[in-house]
């Protein structure tokens, strides 16, 4: 399958594509979703609009479906949004329930998108293909204002945006695992694709690169969240190889793997490595006709 099509199939369930295929079976964590997302702001659903929307879910469906339309006013922009204070929203509305044989339950995974009017929280959006509206799926779930964690799940969203907006503030915190914090959600947002159009490689500036590096060889590679999300995560997000200058370390018996891939990166952090500007994943620029 060619990457544009495995985009456009993934494309159903998800605004963008992480490095590891295997995140697609969980919902994303509220950095990831941050970290992802074209525009992240703090708001209430004010409105929804009473006519659907037929429209493609990404660039290149063959297909039409319908989308609901709702507007969020927006409290706080958090990632981008700039200075408006209203947003529109398209998402696929869960089907209708048939009285008579009503579907059972989704338990666990991803649920449906179903905004409400009074409904407040976080609100993770992408650009639609039209440009006409935002649009959010079930794996960039909202954040409920009613949601027992919000507050805690808020606080990470928070420290996220504030580590994209001003990333070499966030790099150089005082502690270290805030600074891993940050590093992690930026190698998130660098290295992950987006599915609206052709992709290129661009270089992250020397200083924040290196400050990210550095912030991942200082992390504890053995500690990960609930997902498994941790510093071995990001370094594998780096994409690092022989033309990069690493040789990644056979494991051997005996021998905790992740202590010597620790090891070796940070050796070559100290050698090839010191000069190293990660690639970051941007959208292709195209030329103007003149």
């Amino acid at each position: 399958m060619t990457r544009s099509l495995l985009l456009a199939a993934i494309a159903i369930a998800v605004v963008a594509l992480p490095a590891e295929a295997k995140r697609i079976a969980r919902p994303f964590t509220p950095i990831e979703k941050t970290a992802l997302s074209e525009v992240v702001v703090t708001g209430t659903v004010s409105a929804i609009e009473k006519e659907m929307v037929d429209t493609i879910r990404f660039p290149g469906d063959k297909e039409k479906t319908p989308h609901r339309v709702a507007v969020i006013k927006i409290d706080k922009a958090l990632v981008g949004g700039g200075a408006v204070t209203h947003v529109k929203v398209g998402f696929i509305p869960p089907p209708p329930v048939d009285p008579i044989t009503p579907r059972p339950p989704i338990r666990g995974g991803y649920q449906p998108v179903d905004l409400t009017v009074g409904q407040k929280g976080v609100f993770f959006l992408t650009q639609h293909p039209s440009g006409e509206f935002y649009t959010i799926t079930p794996m960039m779930s909202p954040l409920s204002s009613k949601d027992e964690n919000f507050k805690a799940q808020a606080a990470q969203v928070m420290t996220a945006a504030a580590a994209l907006t001003d990333p070499m503030k966030a790099l150089k915190a005082e502690k270290a695992e805030d600074r891993f914090l940050a590093a992690e959600t930026l190698v998130m947002k660098y290295r992950s694709y987006p599915i609206n159009g052709a992709t290129e490689l661009a270089k992250v500036p020397a200083e924040e690169s290196q400050l990210i590096l550095k912030a991942i060889a200082a992390a504890d590679w053995k500690k990960t969240d609930e997902n498994g999300l941790g510093a071995m995560q990001s370094f594998y997000q780096l994409g690092l190889n022989p033309a990069s200058g690493f040789k990644q370390p056979q494991p051997k018996p005996g021998v905790d793997f992740q202590d010597t891939l620790k090891a070796a990166f940070t050796t070559w952090l100290a050698g090839p490595g010191k000069d190293y500007r990660i690639e970051k994943i941007v959208p292709k620029k195209i030329p103007h006709k003149k």
